[in-house]
């Protein structure tokens, strides 16, 4: 596996087993699957915390800021894609008038979720970027 590459794994989250894609850099950070394990049950509290207010949760761990989109079927969790904050540019950026928000990830990700008629809710929706170089 290269070190760009994306890493896919299944894990328990929630008392389900939940698809996890981890984007290059968060692997970069979480190295050990006891590192992700450990980040994942940060990630779980986050979510029994705020239910689903929101499909984009931001978990920091050791003064790194992780984006975490969930995508859900109902209430349940099915997925969950990982990214580093990116911290070299602004990293959420929002555009009010279009009605949708950039949340941009170190690694070239391009997290798009929209607000519903300017309400704070966040529906699901993602978009992938090209990498930075």
């Amino acid at each position: 596996m290269s070190e760009n590459e994306l890493l896919i794994e299944r894990e328990k989250l929630l008392g389900r087993l939940v698809e996890i894609n981890w984007y290059f850099m968060a692997k970069k950070y979480l190295t050990t699957i006891a590192k992700r394990k450990k980040f994942l049950t940060i990630l779980e509290k986050q979510i029994t915390q705020e239910a689903s207010a929101s499909n984009v949760i931001f978990v920091e761990e050791d003064g790194d800021v992780y984006i975490c989109m969930i995508f859900r079927a109902k209430s349940i969790v099915k997925k969950v894609v990982i990214d580093v904050l990116d911290e070299n540019r602004k990293p959420v950026q929002p555009n009010l008038q279009a009605g949708n928000v950039y949340i941009y990830g170190a690694s070239g990700t391009i997290f798009q979720p929209k607000v519903k008629n300017g309400h704070p809710d966040i529906i699901d929706s993602e978009k992938y970027g090209d990498f930075d170089a």
